[in-house]
């Protein structure tokens, strides 16, 4: 009897836990968006809703692409989902493009203002070419000029760039223990773009998007229980050296059954080599395992810096040195692919928060589906 009452006073623990991180979840976004939307895979949804577009103007035309043909283009609204423009006074669509007639009231930025010769403190960055600059905001000001866009897709099965795989046979003991509703831990461990930096809910801003990591385990709850907790061990600026330094420190303590690591935007932005990228990744799950051998792991090729910017350096090449760690237990999340697939379509700055290393509610949507898709069979 004794035992068992330790073991109710566990799971009531890990409830009342779970109860309090579900309010960091839910909150002010109940007003402007609804979660299981957002977390519809992109790739599979017929309506895409609020993909966010940067109007830009080139010359006397000034336009935005969407990552797919549009059947039918159902709203246009600020970022903040705040306003909401007129078709035909405010935009027209056509070939893929949303395209602002002469008196439009939306937002857009003139092509020239991305990068430029003279900096302006406070806005800019140093760019990659020697006397350049790009422009730099950590606030809301990109939300405030950007668009979002709810349509029915022509065809969403058409993307061509990377896509999850259920990882029931790579990720044994992480779905083992969610299909059974058994106590589940999750560590977030990385830097700004870990933390949730420049999504709405981390800048309480409209529409106060929940970071990427908490729509995850969002998602988690809706399909396998509350049972699911979380930490977010991410510190804006670190490396990878600086998440293998201080692994025993800020991850083992939290007695992970999954940790799910994200460093790379900063390695790369110092240009650190590929080698010494993958070393420091494999020194954190060194460290983990070592006092938690059963820990699995999702790793993450990171998004890709504004390339006009000198943050932009060789993030590109980190994914493969990542694959080299793949083994049962330990996989990886592609969002440089998703991201390189992306850009193919869509501007940059559709998808930053802060036009250099940053992604916006959108791009940060993708790391949640994307790493949801790795452990959720849909």
């Amino acid at each position: 009897m004794k035992q068992y009452n330790i073991i109710l006073c566990v799971l009531l623990l890990a409830a009342v836990q779970a109860a309090a991180q579900q309010k960091q979840i839910e909150g002010r976004w109940q007003k402007f968006i609804k979660l299981e939307e957002y977390l519809q895979p992109f790739w599979k949804a017929d309506t895409i809703h609020d993909e966010i577009v940067q109007i830009i103007k080139y010359g006397d035309r000034a336009e935005g692409t969407l990552l797919f043909d549009s059947r039918k283009v159902i709203s246009v609204r600020s970022a903040n989902l705040e306003r909401t423009y007129k078709q035909g006074k405010d935009w027209t669509y056509g070939h893929s493009r949303i395209k602002l007639p002469a008196r439009s009231k939306i937002p857009f930025l003139d092509k020239d203002s991305l990068t430029f010769t003279t900096e302006k403190p406070n806005w800019s960055m140093k760019g990659k070419t020697p006397g350049t600059f790009v422009l730099f905001n950590e606030g809301g000001y990109f939300r405030s000029m950007q668009i979002a866009i709810t349509y029915v897709a022509e065809k969403p099965q058409n993307w061509t760039g990377p896509l999850p795989v259920f990882a029931d046979k790579m990720l044994p003991g992480t779905l083992r223990k969610l299909k059974n509703k058994e106590p589940f831990k999750v560590v977030f461990y990385g830097n700004s773009i870990e933390t949730g930096a420049n999504s709405s809910g981390f800048q309480n801003e409209p529409p106060y998007m929940p970071s990427w990591p908490e729509l995850i385990v969002y998602q988690l709850r809706q399909t396998y229980g509350q049972q699911v907790q979380f930490d977010n061990q991410s510190v804006g600026g670190m490396l990878a050296q600086w998440g293998a330094d201080h692994a025993i420190q800020r991850v083992v303590p939290q007695k992970p059954d999954l940790v799910i690591i994200g460093f790379g935007m900063n390695d790369g932005t110092f240009n650190v080599s590929p080698e010494t990228y993958r070393r420091n990744v494999e020194a954190i799950i060194d460290k983990v395992t070592a006092t938690i051998p059963d820990a699995e792991f999702i790793l993450i090729a990171p998004m890709l810096a504004n390339p006009f910017a000198t943050q932009s350096s060789i993030q590109e090449l980190y994914k493969a040195e990542l694959d080299k760690l793949t083994r049962t237990g330990i996989v990886v999340a592609d969002i440089t692919g998703v991201h390189e697939a992306l850009l193919k379509r869509k501007s940059y700055q559709d998808m930053t928060g802060n036009n250099v290393n940053h992604p916006n509610d959108y791009l940060a949507r993708w790391y949640a589906q994307f790493i949801s898709g790795i452990l959720i069979n849909r």
